[in-house]
Order: structure tokens, then sequence, then C-alpha cells
């Protein structure tokens, strides 16, 4: 009985299936590498180990703000503070890329007294959480 010829391979080249199976494990370990910045960077940035979940805090201006109660816009613009109404905008994002707005002091204002350090850029920061819902979050300590 004759010996059966060996077969052709038609699809990818040998060489190339190796190279093509490396780039799959490095574009998987690549992922997940990133994975970890992010929810590592969630961690340290916001107090949470989920990226998608509200922030336990936001850092903002060299200060520390912690959670509280909801607000429409309306209400946020309504309020003001002894020194004055200021404009309200975008400041920040969390990492699931939500917006953080404040009203911050102007810098001449914050720089004003040459006895102490700067006043907060803002008393509280707000988080968008809907269309017209913002989780205010309150500065936390003194100077």
């Amino acid at each position: 009985m004759p010996e059966p010829k060996p077969r052709r391979s038609i699809g990818v080249p040998q060489g190339v299936g190796r190279i093509l199976k490396r780039a799959g494990v490095l574009a998987v370990a690549l992922l997940a590498l990133l994975a970890v910045g992010w929810v590592s960077y969630s961690r340290a940035a916001f107090g949470s180990w989920n990226p998608m979940a509200q922030p336990n805090r936001i850092d903002y201006c060299d200060r520390r703000y912690y959670p509280g109660w909801h607000f429409t816009r309306t209400q946020i613009d309504a309020s003001g503070n002894g020194l004055g109404v200021f404009s309200f905008r975008q400041v920040a994002m969390t990492s699931s890329g939500a917006p953080v707005f404040a009203k911050p002091l102007p810098d001449s204002m914050r720089h004003a007294t040459p006895y102490s350090g700067p006043l907060p850029c803002a008393m509280t920061v707000y988080m968008k959480v809907g269309p017209d819902d913002y989780v205010a979050y309150g500065i936390s300590g003194g100077p």
C-alpha cells in the first residue's frame, strides 16, 4: 500500500499563525493592564474601586469634597455666598466621564488676604447625574 501524500495546508502559513496568536495574547494583556490602571486611578482619585459608580469623594483645587443632596440647575443658580454669585462652569470630570461643575471664586478674590492661605475655589462642587439632576459635594475640613 502506498504511503499517503502529506496534505498541504491552504490556510494561513504556520509562522503567521504563531504571530497572530502572540498578537492576540498581547492585546488581551494590554486590555487587562488598561482596565487595572483605570480601576486603580478611580480608587486613588475618587475613593471608589468601580470607575462607573458615583465617586465617594471629589478632589478639586487642593480640597476634598464629599457627596450630599441632589439639586436642580435652578436651585444651584439661585444660590450664592457672602462674596457674590459666580458663574457655573465645568471644572473636572470623573473617571466615568461625568462632568463636575462649580461656581469658583476668581483668583483675585481667592488671594486677596496677604496673611492667610488662599480661600477655597468653591465651597461646593456638583456632579451631573441626570438631565437636570446634580449631586452636591460639600467641602471637607479647613485650610
